[in-house]
């Protein structure tokens, strides 16, 4: 499970395991929980089509408060934005984390960190059909083996190369032309003061250009040349920002990365979202060291904003950037010119993912909010900043 959602989902999640334990006796046969079947459960992800008229929803049941091993993937009719209609769900394992859409070929793709067990070495990735000229194979889909606790996606650099991030102290990319068999870069690492980084645990991954930037457990960015990926004797991570505690969501805009996290700063617990300078950490070539980096010693942070209680994701508009914060549930509404929280809208229980309804590329019509706990979505009239509706 994704260990740093919060305190609310380590209760739930050990109440389960308890629950699970007690009723270990019980008969193969006895439902213990309620199927997810179509409904939404833990929404984890989504991805917004507006000229399509399509959400794309990853229903992860992170919550377990359905059979635990189960999720799903649906398709909705967003036609009319604030009134969802759901088109198809197919079945799927829990745990599901990002989601990538390939627009041109109707395919998605989505990790997986279903896991029976710990001693679990792998995930899986799922591959989705969203043709809909024939009904019946609607979100068809193939299975492939990918790395243990891949949650984020991210596409495409070089061109068709879709990179996913683990636990296990590596990325993966995958050749969406090819086989789909993932290739490993390791991200343990020597620094250019002679120490090194003996673990690390990805979670979320953007992309600019031929660089990666990735947000590891714990604290830290990574910033890598992804150029340099499958090169013999090539060094691909090229900087490591180290004095950002617990960095979780990540959005990137013009020389300027958003992240998301929690930690002390000065001795001052700070729930915020950072923006940093990244415009002149440029990639770089021929290096066997990662260059170490203090964010504030190398005037990297231009701005730390406070936000709410164990902020999770970030998602940008023309105008804001947003912040599902889980603890509160709360949405957070930062305006990009004036670097402040303009507005802290109520949502459900434990907002986590965000899709961003925009048409013809221009014009930012309505904000989806997942809420994993109370299954719903809730929607956010970007003219007035209110949710107008909640689906289901």
């Amino acid at each position: 499970m994704n260990r740093s959602r919060g305190k609310k989902m380590n209760r739930v999640f050990m109440a389960i395991c308890a629950a699970a334990v007690v009723l270990a006796g019980c008969a193969k046969s006895q439902d213990v929980f309620e199927d997810v079947g179509e409904d939404v459960a833990g929404p984890s992800a989504m991805l917004v089509d507006a000229d399509s008229g399509r959400l794309y929803l990853v229903n992860s049941n992170s919550r377990v408060l359905y059979d635990w091993h189960q999720g799903n993937f649906q398709v909705l009719d967003i036609s009319d934005p604030t009134a969802p209609e759901l088109i198809k769900s197919v079945p799927t394992r829990g745990f599901s984390g990002g989601i990538y859409f390939d627009k041109a070929a109707s395919k998605i793709y989505m990790p997986n960190r279903y896991s029976a067990d710990e001693s679990d070495e792998t995930g899986e990735l799922y591959l989705f059909s969203t043709d809909e000229s024939d009904p019946d194979k609607l979100l068809e889909y193939t299975i492939s083996d990918i790395g243990k606790d891949a949650f984020s996606i991210a596409c495409c650099h070089p061109a068709g190369r879709m990179w996913l991030t683990t636990s296990q102290n590596k990325i993966q990319y995958i050749d969406i032309g090819g086989d789909l068999a993932p290739r490993d870069i390791s991200l343990l690492t020597t620094f250019d003061d002679g120490s090194s980084l003996g673990w690390a645990e990805t979670y979320h991954m953007v992309i600019n250009a031929n660089q990666g930037f990735l947000t590891r457990r714990g604290s830290g960015v990574m910033i890598m040349n992804l150029d340099e990926a499958g090169v013999a004797d090539a060094y691909p991570m090229d900087y490591f920002i180290q004095d950002l505690q617990n960095p979780l969501g990540v959005a990137y805009r013009e020389g300027i990365l958003y992240v998301v996290g929690m930690g002390d700063e000065d001795g001052e617990w700070r729930k915020y979202l950072a923006l940093l300078d990244v415009s002149a950490l440029t990639p770089v070539s021929g290096n066997k060291r990662t260059k170490k980096l203090d964010k504030d010693d190398e005037g990297i942070l231009l701005a730390m904003i406070d936000v709410g209680e164990n902020p999770q994701e970030v998602l940008l508009s023309t105008d804001y950037a947003f912040v599902t914060n889980i603890d509160d549930d709360t949405v957070s509404v930062i305006d990009l010119s004036k670097r402040k929280v303009v507005k802290t809208i109520e949502v459900g229980e434990e907002p986590f993912s965000l899709g961003l309804c925009t048409y013809g590329g221009e014009e930012d019509s309505y904000l989806y909010v997942g809420n994993v706990q109370s299954n719903t979505l809730s929607i956010i009239d970007l003219v007035t900043l209110e949710v107008v509706a909640t689906y289901p």
